[in-house]
């Protein structure tokens, strides 16, 4: 679990071309003490009623005070 974060993470740092990636969040994880967005960066590929049915195709590890200020559906920006 842990590798599969740091990949997307790396990825999403490796093949970033604008100062700021932005997603939606669609799942808050606390996992082995690591608070983590899942989300989705494009949502034409979920579905209008409830966008968790979409691919996340980020997991982002942030702190404990950014994970507590954002809620599901929240859209997240980071450099």
């Amino acid at each position: 679990m842990k590798k599969l974060l740091f990949l997307s993470t790396f990825l999403i740092f490796a093949c970033s071309d604008d100062d700021k990636n932005c997603f939606t969040i669609l799942d808050k994880v606390i996992s082995n003490g690591e608070f983590v967005f899942a989300g989705d960066s494009d949502l034409s590929n979920s579905d209008a009623d409830d966008p968790r049915n979409g691919y996340a195709d980020v997991n982002l590890v942030v702190s404990e005070e950014v994970f507590n200020s954002y809620n599901e559906g929240d859209d997240y920006c980071y450099e």
